[in-house]
């Protein structure tokens, strides 16, 4: 029998979104002007989390630029305000993890007391950077099947990986690009999870529940100087956080011989079939400790399996002990000739 356990606790105050890494973060840049195309210095930019409600503001410069860094992944709403100019607001904002997306606001003349409110979605095509990378979101994670739940096999899902993924700290072994495999980083939560092993290469000491992650990015080529451990590729993990709803699941995945047929030369042999059962399970619980300030989230998850196995040997026989070979024969009754 063999157990793993996995425990992670998350507290998130409000001040999170300027604590966070660059590595695992996001941001928002964009240009602010009229109808006519004039650039609006000293508008006021207001970004809010709508999980949490963290807010972020920033204001544009003289030439109605601004940005907004350090930015969560999740869904968000914006608020631009300037002075004789309708208030605008976007909604639909789904920021993703490492995500530099760019809003550029058109103002209309109005008094300020008045909105213009628009719906958009820029999840999707990153426009400020040149890094090679693929984002796999909550819902392919938790909606694909995964063989023993590790959440480490959807790199597959980006083009230009090839290899295996497997259960153990030195099983990484995926190519990304055609470099070498295993000689990658993995960040969970900014934090890498990679140590070196030999050669270097690198293994893997992070297996985490796959109903505590958010989405992950895999960069695969021309990624910022941030990451510096790496000669392939990096995987960039996020954990879920907590917000002022409460969310929670809890799961089994049950494997058990009883509901298997035997193999068809075992039962030819009389072999009754071994006994294997596998029972994984946990639970992922998040939400608030103070609303729009501090949350959590706490995720557990355990691995127990019991297997029975068989071997068949042969040892020597009393003649082939005393070096008498003449009546050694195959299984099906050939004898064996030793020249």
């Amino acid at each position: 029998m063999k157990s793993r356990i996995l425990l992670l606790l998350g507290l998130f105050a409000l001040s999170a979104a300027n604590l966070a890494a660059q590595s695992i973060t996001g941001s928002i840049t964009g240009v602010v002007i009229d109808a006519s195309g004039g650039v609006i210095p000293d508008a006021q930019i207001t970004v809010i989390h709508k999980a949490t409600n963290v807010r972020s503001n920033a204001t544009t410069d003289s030439g109605g630029n601004y940005t907004v860094p350090l930015l969560p992944q999740g869904d968000y709403r914006m608020e631009v305000s300037a002075s004789g100019f309708k208030r605008f607001v976007l909604e639909g904002i789904t920021l993703q993890v490492q995500q530099t997306a760019r809003i550029d606001v058109h103002m209309t003349v109005g008094g300020v007391t008045e909105s213009v409110t628009v719906t958009a979605d820029i999840a999707g095509l990153e426009t400020e950077n040149a890094t090679l990378s693929k984002v796999v979101d909550n819902r392919s994670i938790t909606n694909l099947p995964l063989n023993t739940r590790n959440v480490y096999n959807l790199v597959f899902l980006t083009p230009g990986v090839t290899g295996t993924v497997g259960n153990s700290y030195g099983e990484m072994r995926y190519s990304v690009n055609g470099a070498r495999a295993r000689t990658m980083d993995t960040m969970i939560d900014g934090v890498s999870a990679a140590h070196p092993t030999v050669n270097g290469f690198n293994g893997i000491s992070v297996f985490p529940s796959v109903d505590a992650i958010q989405e992950f990015k895999l960069l695969g080529a021309d990624y910022p100087a941030e990451f510096g451990r790496s000669l392939g590729s990096v995987l960039n993990v996020v954990f879920k956080s907590g917000g002022n709803q409460w969310h929670g699941s809890a799961y089994e995945f049950l494997r058990n011989s009883m509901f298997d047929a035997n193999d068809f030369f075992a039962n030819r042999r009389g072999q009754e079939l071994l006994s294997f059962k596998r029972s994984q399970f946990g639970g992922v619980v998040s939400g608030p400790i103070v609303k729009d300030k501090t949350f959590f989230m706490v995720s557990f998850e355990a691995l127990r399996e019991r297997r029975a196995d068989s071997t068949t040997a042969s040892v020597p026989t009393a003649l082939e002990r005393a070096g008498d070979f003449s009546q050694t024969r195959t299984a099906t009754g050939q004898p064996i000739i030793i020249i």
